[in-house]
């Protein structure tokens, strides 16, 4: 109630200096100038042509996710240079290689609009928010640091999901109804819509919702499961509903509301992967399938076959904003009020991780079997304050100030059954996060080609962290007991320098120096030998890029040349002997390489669209050794983790006029994805099974559809028409358990309809 009351006071305030001001000021442009055929971001806080931004971005419109039948938002990612992600929650993203893959906090920021979604810290992390297109105008990624103007976590860059503004000058709106069928599984539905109702000229009303169920393909081996086919179950919906109010032509107040629920079974799970010798009959436990062979990724239970207890994954996001912009003698006033909520509840089987240690420490004769519940939520409220303007021809410029603060915890419960019938571990983990921040953007137009931006940023952090833990008197001498109150601040500093030069109004090239980093934080469960807390870790990345309309209305490029250099990073460690994970910080990396897009328009109706990435993520320090704790092992060289050093895309599509009111489109992608490496593998004496190498793969997505009238559609799809068993993730605990492996999703036909209106 404190935050709301607080939104409501700046909002008021806003308002009443608006109405008493004249208006000196034009709107913003729209989202997409298709008249010139220019895509408008806002990438730095204002609205620019893409091709006028001297950062390297990717950006795709609501349209284009629709016309490629994307449902999942994560579905589009492996079409983004550089982007990668190694599980289903946010931590688990990565730009440009810039990540270690440990249980640390991100390193790419996901933003809602110019609100930052999930935590700062990797206390309470969300699983990737599944937005449905119903409610996005376009994503925006940017590749690269970007900790000055949107602050902590954005080492490797962010995305930033850009929400559908109401519209005060007509009505509209579209329903999509869509089936779909797997390979080797069942079917699903999705049905979305959205409208725009225009009240008057000074106030717009938008909504859209959506209700989707994926069809399932898992089956599940395991003889305690509920169910044996088609296990990995997923039901989805969710609402968002907007209002733009405009009491004066310099003044317009934007209110949001997003919500999404999602209940899930056996969703995302990972398949037990054999090494070489395997056979299908073997169990990762006999002979046949040694720990220190390399992993072959060959299902040991059978072909899309899980063997695990059955996992419930259920979580809940919202989102409420309130924007107000103000115009005032070529001034923006920008305030941005948000209140966020996300909560996620998921079970895992780890009989395999916990099994004999219960076994033992109750003196049982048969391991029991362990499932572990993780309760994440993270409640967030932001302010942000900012002004940005032109000077005369010669400057542009963005000063604000930012203030958020979290509240997060992550609590773990394990629980027994079988052989054992107890609650033997309780943790509650609930931790605060506040920040306050100042930051200044300027841009120098020093001829009428030749910009030169600057900018810096200065960041204050408090936290606070408790970690309680209800145990056993059999386990409390390997897990602990207790409260633990741990504290922590810290300071950073980041900025930018940034030339560039125009040598025309399409084609630009640019040089960019820009640094980020990460806010270091309490450690609650570092054993003795590790200190208390743990610093900042930074990155500083150099580019050099180019993008232009080469050949006006035929072929546009975009390349990026980069290199960052990382240090201190924050590393995961694990106390010898209750085997809780903690922080510390060490080492260095370096991440380079050169990013390639392109876009070809030879004839009337036909897009191709091409990417190319290649790059080099290494170590350029051995990881450091822990005294008395278990850290992980690396060697300057080494990969870091979920990069391929070269991944690529193609996308064609043709449009053709069959009538004077019938349009019919074909069009295919094909993706390829090179080799990576998992995470790296701990150095502890049970450590036995080797790094995994996951190996590359290519999928072909193929489509076809009708529009009539410009208002019905339909749509035929098939993706990964060959039914690839590609590795999107492989995991073995760091060496210390049996191989898993996610792979992408069979090969899944699908059909739409929809009308527009």
């Amino acid at each position: 109630m404190k935050n709301v009351k607080h939104t409501i006071s700046i909002s008021a305030a806003v308002i009443a200096l608006a109405v008493s001001m004249p208006a000196t000021a034009q709107e913003a442009p729209p989202a997409d100038d298709s008249s010139a055929g220019d895509i408008i971001v806002t990438a730095q806080k204002r609205a620019e042509r893409l091709i006028d931004v001297p950062v390297a971005i990717s950006a795709i419109s609501a349209d284009t996710l629709t016309s490629q039948n994307i449902n999942r938002l994560s579905e589009y990612f492996d079409r983004v240079p550089g982007l990668q992600y190694s599980n289903q929650r946010v931590s688990g993203l990565a730009l440009r290689g810039v990540t270690t893959g440990g249980a640390t906090a991100p390193t790419v920021a996901l933003l809602v609009d110019d609100i930052q979604f999930g935590g700062t810290t990797g206390t309470g992390q969300p699983p990737l928010p599944d937005f449905d297109a119903s409610a996005v105008s376009r994503v925006e990624v940017l590749r690269g640091p970007q900790g000055t103007l949107y602050g902590a976590s954005s080492l490797g860059g962010l995305i930033k999901y850009v929400l559908k503004e109401p519209d005060t000058n007509a009505f509209s709106g579209r329903i999509e109804l869509g089936g779909t069928t797997i390979a080797h599984g069942g079917t699903g539905y999705a049905a979305r819509g959205s409208v725009n109702i225009p009240v008057t000229d000074w106030l717009a009303i938008a909504g859209s919702g959506f209700k989707r169920e994926d069809a399932p393909y898992l089956d599940n081996a395991n003889a305690a499961a509920l169910k044996k086919k088609d296990v990995n179950t997923r039901d989805v919906w969710g609402f968002r509903g907007a209002a733009l109010i405009k009491p004066a032509d310099n003044f317009r107040i934007i209110l949001s509301a997003l919500h999404q629920k999602q209940d899930a079974m056996n969703s995302d799970l990972a398949i037990t992967a054999g090494g070489v010798p395997v056979c299908a009959a073997c169990i990762p436990s006999t002979p046949a399938n040694p720990n220190t062979v390399v992993t072959t990724f060959k299902p040991v239970y059978g072909d899309l076959t899980i063997d695990s207890l059955d996992s419930i994954n259920n979580s809940k996001f919202q989102l409420y904003s309130a924007r107000g912009e103000l115009e005032l003698g070529g001034v923006t006033i920008t305030s941005i009020s948000a209140w966020s909520r996300a909560d996620n509840v998921i079970t895992s089987d780890v009989s395999k991780v916990f099994g004999n240690l219960l076994k033992s420490r109750y003196g049982l004769l048969t391991a029991p079997t362990v499932q572990i519940a993780n309760a994440d939520q993270t409640h967030k409220f932001s302010q942000e304050l900012r002004l940005g303007g032109d000077s005369g021809t010669s400057f542009s410029w963005l000063v604000g100030g930012f203030y958020t603060v979290e509240h997060a915890a992550t609590n773990q419960t394990l629980i027994a059954t079988g052989s054992l019938d107890a609650t033997p571990y309780i943790g509650t983990g609930p931790g605060t996060y506040r920040e306050y921040a100042g930051f200044a953007d300027l841009t120098w137009h020093a001829t009428d080609k030749l910009d030169v931006q600057v900018g810096g940023r200065y960041a204050h952090n408090k936290q606070h962290n408790e970690s309680t833990l209800d145990t056993s008197p059999q386990t409390a001498p390997v897990f602990g007991s207790g409260t633990t109150i741990a504290d922590s601040s810290d300071n950073a500093f980041t900025w930018l320098i940034s030339p560039s030069y125009h040598f025309s109004r399409d084609i630009i090239a640019y040089i960019r120096v820009a640094s980020g980093y990460r806010p270091g934080g309490p450690n609650i469960a570092a054993p003795p030998s590790v200190p208390r807390s743990f610093g900042s870790d930074t990155v500083v990345n150099y580019e050099f890029g180019f993008k232009g309309k080469v050949i006006p209305g035929v072929l546009t490029l975009d390349a990026a040349l980069f290199q960052i250099d990382w240090k201190n990073i924050q590393l995961q460690g694990t106390d010898s002997i209750s085997s809780l994970t903690f922080l510390a910080n060490g080492s260095k990396a370096r991440s380079r390489g050169l990013e390639f897009a392109a876009n070809l328009t030879p004839w009337r109706g036909m897009a191709i669209d091409a990417t190319l990435t290649f790059t080099d993520a290494t170590l350029t320090q051995d990881l450091p050794t822990l005294a008395g704790a278990t850290g992980l092992r690396g060697l300057a060289g080494d990969r870091l983790p979920f990069s391929a050093k070269v991944a690529g895309n193609i996308n064609v599509q043709q449009t053709f006029e069959l009538s004077d009111s019938l349009e019919g489109t074909l069009g295919l992608t094909a993706i390829y994805l090179g080799d990576r490496a998992s995470t790296f593998v701990t150095n502890a004496a049970n450590a036995t099974r080797p790094r995994i190498l996951m190996p590359e793969y290519t999928t072909v997505d193929i489509r076809g559809g009708l529009t009539y009238d410009r208002v019905w559609s339909i749509n035929l799809y098939a993706r990964n028409l060959f039914d690839k068993r590609g590795v999107a993730a492989a995991d073995n605990r760091n060496g210390v358990n049996v191989p898993t492996a996610l792979f992408i999703q069979p090969r899944t036909i699908g059909v739409t309809l929809a009308r527009s209106f």
